[in-house]
């Protein structure tokens, strides 16, 4: 038997996908058969959902299914979604991709594409691509170079140190031009245990975690750690109060919970779609 999701329209993040595919964990046994992830009618796609994608797929074709995607009519978003590296991503982890006919562009709001990397080092080493791409494309505010890739390496370091990911992880920073203004966005994904697993391996921490949306609200805070070391677990707490600032915004999704910090800097936490691993996102103005 296999297995079709069919995203929204305008599909921002996996909170928005249907119900039904709550338990279709790729991590798992429960997914058998191929795997079709159906983009026709997609207008709209954010970073964060393409790198759901990519995470999605990437374990089912992992754990031995047969993997494809199908690629949106709208010919301006598989544009985009080419630019990104989507596609190319995707067939270099063994999934079917037929992007004929749609050209390559050379996108300088592209500043990472969807690059993937497993070790701290690796880490490093795409946080200092997405750094002399900024700097080089002198997109927004001059300070804002070092503001942008600092946050996108604590997120990028945390997926490497914590995540276990059997697919590695994977990272895109973005520069978008809206009506409101212009902003740029980190993303940052990995396939690998999730934010509960990972807090809960922290005896001290156990009794305290029993979801994953209260796993997530206890990561942001200060020195809380699935490693039990004092001195760690300052990562992600440290976006999450960077990014406390007016039009600043966050957004993290791990299992079955979700967390966000918006703009007003108001922080929430609550049941949703499942992500099979670990997602943040963050938006920054320009």
């Amino acid at each position: 038997m296999g297995l079709c999701i069919k995203p929204p329209t305008n599909f921002r993040h996996a909170g928005e996908l249907p119900a039904r595919h709550d338990t279709s964990d790729p991590r798992g046994a429960e997914l058998d058969g191929e795997v079709e992830v159906d983009l026709s009618d997609c207008a709209f796609i954010r970073p964060p959902a393409a790198l759901w994608i990519v995470v999605y797929l990437s374990l089912a074709a992992k754990r031995g299914s047969r993997c494809r995607l199908l690629v949106p009519r709208d010919m301006g978003v598989c544009v985009f979604l080419k630019s990104l590296g989507l596609f190319d991503t995707l067939r270099e982890h063994g999934v079917e991709v037929d992007d004929r006919g749609i050209a390559a562009r050379a996108d300088h709001k592209v500043v990472l594409p969807i690059t993937r990397f497993r070790t701290t080092a690796e880490a490093s080493e795409v946080t200092n691509r997405a750094f002399d791409r900024l700097r080089s494309a002198g997109l927004g505010a001059v300070n804002l170079t070092s503001v942008v890739t600092e946050l996108f390496s604590e997120l990028a370091m945390n997926a490497a140190q914590h995540s276990e990911s059997q697919v590695g992880a994977f990272g895109c920073v973005q520069f978008f031009e809206f009506e409101k203004g212009s902003r740029f966005s980190c993303t940052v994904a990995d396939g690998g245990i999730g934010v509960l697993k990972s807090l809960r391996r922290n005896e001290a921490l156990r009794s305290r975690v029993s979801y994953d949306w209260d796993a997530l609200e206890l990561a942001i805070r200060e020195r809380v750690s699935g490693t039990g070391d004092p001195h760690r677990g300052i990562g992600l707490y440290g976006v999450s109060e960077d990014v406390r600032r007016p039009e600043r915004s966050l957004l993290l999704h791990s299992g079955l919970g979700s967390l966000e910090i918006t703009e007003d800097l108001e922080s929430s936490a609550r049941r949703t779609r499942l992500f099979p691993g670990t997602l943040a996102f963050l938006s920054i103005p320009a």
